[in-house]
């Protein structure tokens, strides 16, 4: 571990190692990856009965183009245009990456890979290769990334990213081992950690799922495209997340009213007839 690193990201995730993937091929080498875990977090440990990828589609007769999805992220009212813009025109790039990684996404005899639609999409955009989707493009990334030399730092829990002037110079982390604290000097932090999950009282699962969107908030930085917010089922036995194929059948959501008084719980109906 050094003192000074050009460029330092948070999380091995999908995310962080992706992020240095990129950084080495663009020819950005003094990076390092730090981690309060490396087995932990969303990408490697949660699964559903089937986990989606979202890109342009790539096969049957489907017209699409980057600005058609664009627009429909944009629609979505979560994302700002250029952002939306951005992904549309990447995601057939970073699909085909994963792909020559060797994430075995389906792909038919021709060299279609096939494609379904999700939520609110016109198109079929959709792709996936199981429950465990993420977690095999995880795995690819992170052998990608550690055949490239990049260095992991485990077991270091960031508490704050350090500014002066109003720019970014390194980040604080302890040890998960014995408290120890460290300092980092660095240009750059890239934060990858997912949602701030552990604001529930009851989180969500996985347990190693922790998030650090408050490092960004502690450390000034604006925020924008937060406008989603994602609630979903699983099981309570044996842990599985539910996707929209099982909640389809499930007639009715009911939940309690924050407010309630315990003594006259209020319902709120969430889901419509399921005979309409």
């Amino acid at each position: 571990m050094k003192k000074y690193y050009n460029t330092l990201i948070i999380g091995t995730g999908c995310a962080g190692y992706n992020a240095a993937y990129r950084l080495m091929r663009l020819g950005v080498s003094d990076i390092a990856v730090i981690t309060e875990g490396r087995f932990m977090g969303t990408s490697r440990n949660t699964g559903s009965d089937k986990q989606t990828y979202y890109k342009l589609s790539l096969a049957g007769e489907d017209a699409d183009s980057v600005r058609e999805m664009a627009q429909t992220l944009y629609d979505g009212g979560g994302v700002m245009g250029e952002h939306a813009m951005v992904e549309a025109a990447y995601s057939v790039r970073a699909f085909m990456n994963l792909v020559e990684l060797g994430v075995p996404f389906p792909c038919n005899e021709y060299g279609e890979y096939a494609g379904y639609k999700t939520d609110h999409d016109p198109r079929r955009r959709a792709t996936s290769c199981g429950p465990l989707t993420s977690k095999y493009m995880t795995e690819a990334l992170e052998s990608a990334v550690i055949g490239m030399g990049v260095e992991i730092i485990d077991m270091q829990r960031v508490i704050k990213i350090l500014t002066k002037d109003g720019k970014v110079c390194g980040i604080a982390a302890v040890s998960v081992y014995n408290g120890d604290l460290t300092v980092l000097q660095c240009s750059n932090v890239i934060l990858c950690t997912g949602g701030p999950a552990g604001i529930y009282e009851n989180t969500v699962y996985p347990e190693s799922q922790h998030g650090a969107t408050s490092l960004a908030i502690d450390a000034g930085a604006s925020l924008s495209n937060l406008e989603e917010w994602q609630y979903g089922i699983a099981s309570t036995a044996f842990r599985w997340n539910l996707s929209g194929t099982y909640q389809q059948v499930l007639p009715t959501y009911f939940r309690f009213h924050p407010m309630a008084k315990r003594e006259s719980f209020s319902l709120i109906l969430l889901a419509k007839d399921p005979l309409e």
